[in-house]
């Protein structure tokens, strides 16, 4: 236990320290492209399209419009693209509104041809759960609406092509409501199918009716069509029109099967990442393919293995992993898929005229019309879709499960995967296995949905992937009043830091926008959160041994905080501290003063009852006044005295009512108090058993500075 009791000077100095600008970020292969460019140049000097984060949306403006070229400019996220020469980008990089730029590097849709699909039809028979309220954004190469299986007003609620050209004024202007945004490519209308077709154009199937439905039929589709060349700046755009839009369309998942970067590390900086922490931050989940490059270890996505997102491998119809697949790094928690869904040869919904689809056709010679609506695509751009429509599955099961819940049920309920060898798959080629429906179903059911705590700021994942921990033994983490240090096993580094009464202060400095606090709860006991020295919240940290709370605080701007726990009544024992940043020093401090000792006598009480005659016992009670000064957050008073004698004590404010109060068979007593307004307070010592008896009141103020 690190306690700080005298003179804790931490200053606002510093604070200042986080005033000292450091370059912008610059991606790797924007770094690369620059180390092979001559800054020297000048008329002739190439142009890169990049991306360019904001530390504040409110600077945007001012800052591109300096620069005097065309940019687009995010509505939901704080980042622009623009095309720029090396100079500039310096400029740029110089810029302490500028918090990173990337290259707008080209990215690839995921397919592969061949197979047969798998379904849940199990669930929509048995559970009746076919997804019915849940929104899907199709983040893909577009929908074609005319398809009767993904019909526009209906089932596709809207259609947005997205204008992404960074050369042109004024084309910048997204083109809703389009019936069909898959004229090119036919991927998008693939996984939109798989997702959620209606089957409408299998309908009399006499296999079964809508035999070639999605996994979430009654789910709704909002497609986001990226086009066929899509690059970082539209899959930005396409985060940012679901960002913005997610109100108006309810939008619960937004599903990619797109990507780039295999094998690359996970960069939480990346534009692209950003965005899909901000849509997990909202609320929404958010599915990413794991990619096609094979059986080599190191493949990923690198947009798929960011810690928040659903990073979807592909299996076989025989429930094996598909060659094509891609794999992650053995042992490596960060570069491992979740899950495993069937991806090879599925069955879904074709765009007419359009190359890919044309690579599957679907030869029913009982059903010639399934040529003209459906096709056989294979790749993680197929399993992908299909856990994006079982989410909105669980999601109809259980409406207030979180993100961070769906993927724990989806991995919980896996199925075990083994090869054609009897050999059980590991962890980084498919995950927790293969996805089975119907138990993720059943363990919806049965789970207690925390979506309200996690829009509150409770999320498995910070913006850096792991929350940044910080308990009684941390350096930075600092405590006024009274603590101890207790051995838990339960608790984090298996120590808790423990107080007892009012007037008990732990404190410590974070830069970044969200904070947890992580108490063990007690039989009894409240505290007052603050940030910045202005209260954020005050609760009770009681309930049954063993149990967690957790309080979370979120939408700070990215500055340097201060985050204070003080106690107010009862026992508390703080866990510890998470920071979705950095752990800093305090940006206030606190000084603790040892007051002047009072000393006093006590004459003789009793509290007999005398003869048993109802008369009220006698004791005595002694006065003392004392004034406490502007900035006082917390006073501590010990009550001692020589033997044979059972003296109580408390504090009171100036009309006598006792505020904080000892009254126990020890000596010493001792008092602690919470002080929210300076002024007069009095020290009340009261003769319950005594003959007479000097005593002395030792006590000493933390004061915030």
């Amino acid at each position: 236990m690190r306690t700080k009791l005298s003179s804790i000077l931490i200053g606002l100095g510093m604070v200042g320290s986080f005033a000292t600008q450091a370059q912008a970020l610059l991606g790797p292969e924007l770094a690369e492209k620059l180390s092979t460019t001559s800054l020297t140049q000048s008329l002739t000097e190439p142009s890169i399209k990049v991306i360019i984060s904001f530390k504040d949306k409110q600077q945007v403006y001012n800052v591109m419009q300096s620069l005097g070229v065309p940019y687009l400019a995010l509505k939901e996220l704080p980042m622009v693209g623009a095309t720029l020469t090396p100079s500039l980008v310096t400029q740029l990089q110089n810029n302490p509104a500028i918090e990173s730029i990337y290259y707008d590097a080209p990215l690839r849709y995921y397919n592969y041809n061949s197979g047969e699909i798998t379904g849940g039809h199990f669930v929509h028979d048995n559970y009746l759960f076919t997804g019915k309220g849940g929104v899907v954004a199709v983040l893909d190469s577009g929908v074609d609406a005319t398809h009767p299986d993904l019909a526009y007003g209906d089932k596709t609620i809207q259609n947005v092509k997205l204008i992404n050209d960074l050369d042109l004024y004024g084309l910048t202007a997204d083109i809703e409501g389009l019936p069909n945004t898959d004229t090119s490519s036919g991927h998008g209308t693939h996984v939109a199918g798989t997702v959620a077709g209606s089957g409408a154009a299998s309908a009399n199937d006499p296999t079964r009716a809508n035999l070639h439905d999605g996994i979430a039929p009654d789910a709704k589709i909002v497609g986001i069509s990226a086009g066929e060349a899509i690059s970082i700046l539209h899959s930005l755009k396409g985060f940012d029109y679901a960002l913005a839009n997610q109100h108006k369309y309810d939008i619960d998942v937004i599903t990619n099967s797109w990507g780039g970067g295999a094998g690359s590390n996970f960069d939480p900086n990346n534009p692209v990442n950003k965005a899909s922490f901000e849509a997990y931050k909202r609320g929404m989940i958010v599915t990413f393919a794991a990619g096609n490059d094979g059986d080599g270890d190191d493949t990923l996505n690198v947009y798929a293995v960011a810690p928040w997102v659903i990073d979807v491998a592909a299996g076989t119809p025989s429930r094996m992993l598909a060659d094509f697949s891609s794999r992650g790094v053995p042992g490596d928690a960060i570069k491992t898929p979740d899950i495993t869904a069937p991806g090879s040869s599925i069955y879904s919904t074709r765009a007419l005229n359009t190359p890919l689809p044309a690579l599957g056709p679907v030869i029913d010679l009982d059903n010639p019309d399934y040529y003209v609506y459906y096709a056989t695509m294979s790749g993680t751009s197929m399993a992908t879709p299909f856990v994006a429509g079982a989410a909105t599955v669980l999601l109809e099961a259980n409406p207030h499960l979180s993100p961070d819940q769906i993927d724990e049920i989806l991995k919980a309920s896996a199925d075990d995967m083994f090869d054609e060898t009897g050999r059980q798959y590991l962890p980084h080629e498919v995950g927790a296995g293969h996805i089975n429906v119907k138990k993720a179903v059943e363990l919806a059911l049965q789970t207690e949905g925390n979506m309200r705590q996690f829009l509150a700021g409770d999320t498995e994942f910070s913006s850096q992937g792991a929350w940044q921990q910080a308990d009684n033994t941390a350096d930075k983490v600092y405590f006024a009043g009274k603590w101890s240090e207790t051995t838990d096993s339960s608790a984090y580094n298996g120590t808790l830091a423990k107080a007892k009464g009012p007037g008990n202060i732990a404190y410590v400095g974070f830069k970044g926008e969200r904070a947890k606090i992580h108490f063990a709860a007690t039989n009894r006991g409240e505290v007052s959160i603050l940030v910045d020295g202005v209260e954020y919240e005050s609760l009770s940290v009681s309930g049954e041994k063993g149990e967690a709370i957790t309080v979370a605080i979120n939408q700070l701007d990215d500055s340097a905080h201060t985050l204070e726990v003080r106690t107010i009544s009862g026992q508390v024992a703080l866990d510890r501290f998470e920071f979705d940043g950095i752990v800093t020093q305090p940006g206030v401090s606190f000084t603790t003063q040892l007051m002047p000792s009072i000393e006093g006598t006590m004459g003789p009480s009793v509290s007999l009852d005398l003869a048993g005659l109802g008369v009220d016992p006698a004791y005595s009670i002694i006065e003392h006044l004392v004034s406490v000064p502007d900035n006082v957050v917390g006073v501590t008073a010990v009550l001692s005295w020589q033997p044979f004698a059972d003296l109580d004590f408390s504090i009171a404010n100036s009309q006598g009512e006792d505020l904080a109060s000892s009254a126990t068979l020890d000596n010493p007593e001792t008092a602690q108090l919470s002080v929210t307004e300076a002024g007069d307070y009095i020290f009340k010592v009261k003769g319950y058993t005594s003959v007479v008896t000097n005593y002395r009141i030792d006590w000493q103020i933390v004061t915030q500075d």
